[in-house]
């Protein structure tokens, strides 16, 4: 029992001595119990829809204020704000800003009216098919609610429902293109999180402080090679869900290696922000799993909708580099989205990677004067 006692006290000695590591471990739980407790919601609100109202009838108004006064929709009259209506609509689609368009025809009054049937066409956003079957099922509510008050003329009306981007409702349509995000932020924050901790380890960093590199250039010299390493691997993860999973890719893949090559140098130059601040690889390895995987799986709109979110989380989101990238890689794969319908994600990706970097540099240099 004596020796068993010294190996347990030398043991917890070794435990104490990494205080790092411990917050990490105690950390994690307490970040994913948040996460999760206030992320976990299958309720959908504020379902951004745009109506198309060819009738301007008494009818298509009750239709219009039944899906108004639901607290899950969130209505826009397209045909007040352009010309062409359904053009536009349908672009709002593909940037993600809308998830169904509803379309009364401009009989629809005057049909009703003289007791003859009449159709309302439904367009809605598939590319995630949970949120699509949630949309169906929130609209076959409210439309039958609508019905039933229409007596006798509640057989008349029929709903013409139309699912676009994902009509087979695969779910792998949705998750895989995401998956492609948390991969890559993955990647690219560990490759690089080791690179300055490897030198401190090993002592070569002395060598790199006394050099007559300045400390940006030092920086991106260590974020290029990575850049490379990276970028073959998304090219490898795309290649293989096309061929094994079946998705195609329907937008420009020159677009989509612009916004790739951004999101990467974002993740990389948190990486390497990670690595100018810790102390040892295992330190880095486990802050930038913490700041890269658990935020970008949960925190991005990969499992959960941002609008079901919590408002805390959904500003915390913000400044994760995965919820503009996903934006970014499911509209050009899953919908076909061009490059201006993400200007503003773009620019949101350009101006994490220069402050990122930056910061990155400036710890790296006052590294540098103490070690002087």
């Amino acid at each position: 029992m004596k020796r068993l006692k010294a190996v347990i006290i030398k043991e917890f000695a070794h435990i104490l001595r990494d205080p790092t590591s411990l917050v990490i471990v105690f950390l994690m739980p307490l970040v994913m119990m948040f996460i999760f407790g206030y992320s976990i919601n299958y309720d959908l609100e504020k379902i951004e829809t745009g109506i198309i109202d060819f009738s301007g009838g008494d009818y298509s108004g009750q239709l219009i204020k039944a899906f108004s006064n639901n607290r899950y929709f969130q209505v826009q009259d397209l045909g007040a704000r352009f010309h062409d209506p359904v053009a536009e609509g349908e672009k709002l689609l593909r940037k993600g800003e809308l998830k169904e368009i509803i379309i009364i025809p401009s009989d629809f009054t005057q049909k009703l009216r003289k007791s003859l049937n009449t159709q309302v066409g439904i367009v809605i956003d598939g590319s995630d098919s949970n949120v699509c079957n949630l949309i169906y099922q929130y609209n076959e509510s409210i439309i039958l609610e609508f019905i039933t008050r229409m007596q006798p003329l509640e057989k008349l009306i029929s709903v013409n429902t139309k699912i676009l981007f994902n009509p087979q409702m695969k779910s792998s349509t949705f998750f895989i293109p995401g998956l492609v995000a948390i991969l890559l932020m993955m990647i690219s924050g560990i490759l690089t999180s080791v690179s300055v901790t490897r030198e401190k380890e090993s002592g070569s960093i002395d060598l790199i402080f006394i050099s007559p590199l300045k400390s940006i250039e030092i920086i991106i010299g260590k974020t290029i090679p990575y850049i490379s390493v990276a970028l073959i691997a998304g090219i490898f993860i795309l290649v293989f869900a096309r061929f094994w999973f079946g998705i195609p890719i329907q937008g420009s893949l020159l677009v989509l290696l612009i916004f790739s090559l951004l999101y990467i140098i974002s993740g990389l130059s948190l990486g390497i922000l990670i690595s100018t601040i810790s102390t040892s690889q295992k330190t880095a390895m486990l802050g930038a799993l913490l700041s890269t995987l658990l935020p970008s799986i949960m925190l991005s709109g990969f499992i959960f909708p941002l609008d079901s979110l919590a408002p805390v989380l959904q500003w915390i989101s913000h400044i994760v580099p995965a919820r503009y990238y996903l934006k970014i890689i499911r509209g050009i794969v899953v919908k076909g989205a061009s490059l201006h319908h993400f200007l503003f994600e773009g620019m949101a990706l350009v101006i994490f990677a220069t402050v990122l970097l930056t910061l990155a540099a400036i710890k790296f240099n006052n590294n540098r004067k103490q070690a002087k």
